[in-house]
């Protein structure tokens, strides 16, 4: 009987020996990490993608572009002078459909010829190494002029593939630009009635799901140019005409338009110019193209409505485009309208979902409020979800910061006093890069993807070297921001409650003559040394 207790309690042992010995492997394995899945922004559109001699469609060199203004120049003369706004359309559009000519998608929103994307993939050639610190090692690209909706079966049938190669139920997926769209379609079509179970973690990566401000304006009708913004648009770029007196002419000339509020002027006479031929030839030309594609239209937020009745107001075009409104409607009711209740189902499923946003440049000043805080292309509190921003050479008020920080939020202020990120709608999971651009994705951001991806719990309070706010210092390193880094050049100024102060605004009529006097002098002076000639 002692024997038989003995060698019961000896099996027991071993038993607990084996099976704790084996606990820290399986736990092992439950912590590997779930592959990411990294949705591209945009992939380039060709003619014939399996033709060695495709050609890319929307794509001009500058000598191609400037010979294309050569040619329309002399019609928007004559436009101008003499009303002759159909001949001026005409001519323009055609022009404009050598660059964009089969960009479009055909009434139902269909691609009716050879042109698409080059990406291939097949389950054999898919990685096995998911562990790999490289978040781009499961990749996914698209035609982006087709429904996001469309889309996301290619993306299943991708996921489900990397889930057979890696052995994993789950996956992680980080949603670029144009890809945050794809992503929320997927999301919404394959994984909601699933209560998202196949979904570890979800990163929104310079997110275009909000919209993109330029581009709803264009579509909905709405162009219009901002005299301070545009003069400073141009005033930040670095123009070479091959002499530095020349250049420098340039820039006194500029800032005389400032001065003398040409550039006022300027931008009334645009508008006008763009009221003429915002039917004859912009909304024909956006039918042609971008807004014939339901992948463009998922980045129409805020104007969609606006949008709608531009596009597709004219006798006869909704019976038209019925396909191609059907997909895009689509795509608004069952996404876009549904945001708050997709993201708090994937909360109440454990998804963490994290968002990475860029700002420090300027946006184009053909909207309203480009100076809005963003990367060029995107405004940042469309980016975040929901975070207060400044303008993009201010700060935001004493009033408003004092408020913020006496309500206990003030470690959500970012350290240049332009962002309030207590308001973004996953505020502890939401993080701002400073210094960088829309288009470039640098490898030094990849370390906060992976943490998104692959560390529990991980927010903006876990890593000291990946805080809430960080600074692009030289494209390579990225390093938390400080009130130093955060403003370089001791250029941004508090706004007042009711508006923005822009940083050396030159209204005295003294400083208007000394440009004046400037101007005058290097005038002479490249006339005399035959850099500038008359006649």
């Amino acid at each position: 009987m002692k024997r038989s207790v003995f060698k019961t309690a000896l099996s027991l042992f071993l038993a607990a020996v084996l099976l704790l010995g084996c606990l820290p492997l399986a736990l092992a394995e439950e912590a590997d990490p779930a592959p990411i899945i990294y949705i591209i922004g945009r992939t380039p559109i060709y003619d014939d993608p399996t033709s060695p001699d495709r050609h890319e469609l929307a794509d001009a060199g500058s000598d191609e572009i400037t010979q294309a203004v050569k040619e329309a120049l002399p019609y928007a003369a004559k436009a101008a002078l003499l009303g002759q706004w159909d001949e001026y359309s005409d001519k323009t559009y055609e022009i404009l459909m050598r660059f964009f000519g089969g960009y479009g998608l055909n009434e139902n929103g269909e691609v009716a010829d050879a042109s698409g994307v080059t990406f291939s993939w097949s389950e054999e050639t898919l990685p096995r190494d998911y562990r790999s610190d490289n978040p781009y090692t499961y990749y996914f690209e698209y035609d982006a002029r087709l429904s996001p909706l469309e889309i996301a079966d290619d993306l299943n049938d991708y996921i489900e593939a990397v889930k057979r190669v890696t052995g994993k139920n789950k996956v992680s997926i980080i949603g670029r630009c144009l890809g945050a769209n794809i992503l929320m379609a997927y999301l919404t079509k394959y994984q909601e009635n699933e209560a998202f179970s196949g979904i570890e973690n979800v990163v929104f990566y310079d997110s275009s799901f909000r919209g993109i401000e330029i581009l709803e304006a264009a579509m909905s009708g709405n162009v219009t140019i901002e005299p301070d913004a545009a003069q400073a648009f141009l005033d930040g770029y670095d123009i070479d005409l091959g002499s530095d007196t020349l250049n420098e002419i340039l820039v006194r000339t500029l800032e005389m338009m400032r001065e003398t509020y040409g550039m006022e002027l300027t931008a009334r006479f645009l508008e006008g110019f763009y009221d003429h031929v915002k039917v004859s030839l912009f909304r024909r030309f956006l039918l042609s193209t971008f807004g014939s594609t339901p992948g463009y239209w998922s980045m129409v937020f805020d104007g969609y409505d606006e949008a709608m009745d531009y596009l597709f107001g004219e006798e006869g075009a909704k019976e038209t485009y019925a396909g191609l409104i059907a997909k895009i409607d689509a795509y608004r009711e069952n996404v876009q309208l549904r945001e708050e209740e997709i993201f708090s189902g994937m909360e109440a499923a454990g998804v963490e979902i994290a968002v990475v946003c860029k700002y420090g440049f300027r946006g184009y000043p053909v909207y309203e409020n480009p100076d809005a805080l963003g990367d060029g292309v995107t405004g940042v509190a469309k980016q975040s979800f929901g975070a207060t921003v400044s303008d993009f050479d201010s700060s935001l008020s004493e009033k408003y910061l004092k408020q913020v920080r006496d309500a206990g939020l003030g470690n959500y202020i970012s350290p240049d006093e332009q962002i309030d990120a207590s308001t973004a709608r996953f505020r502890d999971r939401t993080w701002f890069i400073k210094n960088n651009e829309h288009n470039p994705f640098w490898d030094c951001v990849n370390p906060l993807l992976n943490a998104c991806c692959r560390v529990d719990g991980f927010n903006v309070r876990s890593n000291p070297d990946l805080p809430q706010f960080l600074y692009l210092m030289d494209r390579w390193t990225l390093v938390p921001m400080t009130a130093e880094n955060a403003d370089p050049n001791g250029d941004i100024t508090h706004s007042g409650d009711e508006g923005k102060t822009f940083k050396d605004p030159f209204r005295a009529i003294a400083g208007f003559f000394s440009y004046l006097r400037d101007l005058f002098r290097m005038l002479l002076r490249a006339l005399r040394s035959g850099e500038l000639k008359l006649g």
